[in-house]
């Protein structure tokens, strides 16, 4: 596992890209917390599961940060304009589209220029433990995870605060 500052990943994002693309596991920052995320493959879903120390029933489907609303637009039948009004209303936004597929975020950091570059998803799910505090500090990234990761981007201490759900299926807003 290697730590890079935030600036230094976006001086760089050809080379992460290119890191991405080859399966390497990251740990950034968002808007709301610090996520582990990587490019779709079986074999990483397997191991993020057993790095989060999930139990076999408790299984759920990870999120996505999409590349840009765009990319959201062409794969989903939904109002853009209301889409975005969300995220400029709320601190930190994810869409549910359907309570059986991976829900799907765009978010309001720096980090968002890299999965924009990238061009595809980035899976992604919070960076703790399975039951434990989520993650708002570098330094608070339990070993357990650090160590089965590639890169950890040093972002800066974030809020915290989970992100509001706009559940598109039940047309409800819910605010954790």
């Amino acid at each position: 596992m290697k730590t890079i500052d935030l600036q230094e990943f976006l001086d760089n994002q050809t080379f992460f890209i290119s890191e991405a693309k080859e399966g390497k596991i990251f740990i950034y920052p968002t808007d709301t917390v610090y996520g582990i995320g990587w490019i779709y493959r079986q074999d990483i879903i397997n191991k993020i599961f057993a790095i989060k120390q999930r139990e076999e029933t408790n299984k759920k489907l990870f999120s996505i940060i999409a590349p840009s609303f765009d990319w959201i637009e062409r794969n989903e039948e939904t109002d853009i304009d209301q889409l975005r009004k969300y995220l400029e209303t709320y601190h930190g936004v994810t869409y549910i589209f359907d309570h059986n597929r991976p829900w799907v975020r765009i978010i309001k950091h720096p980090f968002q220029t890299f999965v924009e570059m990238l061009g595809e998803p980035f899976i992604t799910t919070s960076c703790n433990l399975a039951w434990e505090p989520i993650v708002t500090e570098v330094e608070n990234i339990p070993a357990e995870i650090s160590e089965q990761v590639d890169y950890i981007i040093d972002g800066w201490p974030l809020g915290g605060k989970p992100s509001v759900l706009i559940d598109l299926v039940e047309n409800k807003i819910i605010e954790r």
